[in-house]
């Protein structure tokens, strides 16, 4: 198996995680297309289920929903962490093709407050310098 089948989560996964992130409390299969109405209730089992096995996230507690009992679900990985881990897994092989300045070119092409991210980059590069 390759290193993106491993880490990358696919669209369906990722729709998933975000729902579970930004509710930020476990929750159970059947609020999750409550949340993120294009994921019917079929590909939110099929996806947690995956999730599952992939380390991902895991059963918080069972809970009652209705007359019967449930499982309730939270990420075990923040959107954070994520996030790094996919970098460093998937964009940072091509670090011989792609410069570190090219990288950061980037993230400023798609945030939408320069002027924070660079009162953060400038932090991030004093504190390395401190060290």
């Amino acid at each position: 198996m390759g290193r993106k089948e491993e880490f990358a989560l696919s669209k369906r996964e990722l729709d998933v995680m975000n729902v579970l992130w930004a509710e930020g409390k476990p929750l159970i299969a059947s609020e999750i297309p409550e949340r993120q109405p294009e994921l019917s209730i079929n590909t939110v089992q099929s996806v947690l289920k995956k999730l599952l096995k992939r380390g991902f996230i895991e059963v918080a507690e069972i809970v009652q929903s209705g007359t019967v009992l449930s499982r309730s679900y939270a990420p075990l990985i923040k959107p954070e962490e994520y996030a790094v881990k996919y970098m460093t897994t998937e964009i940072f092989p091509f670090e011989k093709m792609v410069s570190g300045t090219s990288y950061l070119s980037a993230l400023f092409d798609c945030t939408e407050n320069d002027a924070e991210l660079i009162e953060e980059l400038e932090r991030f590069i004093q504190d390395k310098k401190s060290r």
